[in-house]
């Protein structure tokens, strides 16, 4: 018993479709980004002034790292939606840059630092 070969010809189909809509991210959803990836020379020097040239990174039960801040990050990621302004950046070493990455810090990291930054 064979089958019917238009049913062959509609599971093709549909399989067909299937690949293509993943292929082109159909139903992905997009997320909002700033248009402005980096922050300006003048909006870095705010924050090197704001941080006092230190960065900003604070273990909870530890000091402020005492490493020179020499690169401006997105404190909510810019890739996760966070704008490319200066309520949005911190101060942070190479080190702390690179390992923090993309994580959306929590809502007590956001706090604390806050808090940190009337202190200086």
């Amino acid at each position: 018993m064979q089958p019917d070969p238009t049913v062959l010809v509609a599971c093709l189909a549909v399989a067909v479709l299937g690949i293509l809509c993943l292929a082109i991210g159909v139903g992905r959803k997009r997320r909002w980004r700033d248009p402005t990836r980096l922050f300006s020379w003048s909006q870095k020097l705010q924050l090197i002034h704001q941080a006092n040239g230190r960065c900003e990174h604070k273990p909870p039960l530890w000091f402020r790292c005492p490493a020179p801040g020499t690169e401006a990050d997105h404190i909510h990621p810019w890739s996760r939606g966070g704008p490319t302004e200066l309520w949005n950046g911190q101060l942070l070493c190479r080190r702390h840059n690179r390992r923090k990455s993309n994580h959306v810090p929590s809502p007590l990291y956001r706090w604390r630092l806050g808090r940190r930054r009337k202190k200086y």
